[in-house]
């Protein structure tokens, strides 16, 4: 099934910093460093982190990506983002980071490119630095389509292996998405290399 991700993005318009986002940077420590954003979507983490000093790698398959990100943006935070338009089986290597954020996104990778894209973002982070992102469970109502990737707990928490892991919430309940209502299965996650 293929998403309408400029509909999704007009429906997420207004939103806030998602939770898991503001854990990693509660859980930073030192000065702004250098981030990448995958599937940045409508760039809210990415402005917040280039409005905070951070240089930022924003990364999304979407072909509005920059205009998106760079909305609203003050220019010289702005001079702190790239933008890189590419599906994640094509990101290529990834640059090293104190923080790797994937907020909803990494579940969307095909499941098939998705141990190369997790064994990069472990590679990209520097020591000290952190991921901050979600996975999706078995339990998740849209498990089984194509083009995404699933993990149970044991399996989440065996790619988290040699990771200090700072936050570890399951969520598992009915709630809403951009297309109604549906089960959830989600994994949030901050980690520390």
């Amino acid at each position: 099934m293929a998403f309408d991700w400029s509909q999704f993005y007009e429906k997420q318009g207004g939103r806030g910093v998602r939770p898991t986002y503001e854990s990693a940077l509660a859980a930073w420590d030192g000065p702004a460093g250098t981030a990448v954003d995958l599937g940045c979507g409508d760039g809210v983490e990415t402005r917040d982190l280039a409005e905070r000093g951070w240089r930022v790698l924003a990364v999304d398959s979407d072909p509005s990506v920059d205009e998106r990100v760079r909305a609203g943006l003050d220019p010289s935070a702005g001079e702190r983002v790239t933008t890189r338009c590419a599906p994640f089986e094509e990101v290529g290597e990834l640059p090293q980071a104190d923080l790797v954020y994937a907020g909803f996104a990494l579940p969307f990778c095909d499941p098939t490119r998705f141990p190369y894209l997790w064994a990069d973002i472990r590679d990209a982070i520097e020591p000290g630095g952190l991921f901050a992102g979600e996975l999706f469970g078995p339990h998740d109502e849209w498990f089984g389509r194509p083009g995404m990737n699933f993990h149970d707990r044991a399996g989440v928490e065996a790619m988290l292996t040699g990771l200090e892991v700072l936050r570890l919430v399951e969520d598992d309940r009915r709630g809403m998405s951009f297309e109604g209502p549906k089960q959830w299965h989600v994994f949030h996650i901050v980690a520390r290399a």
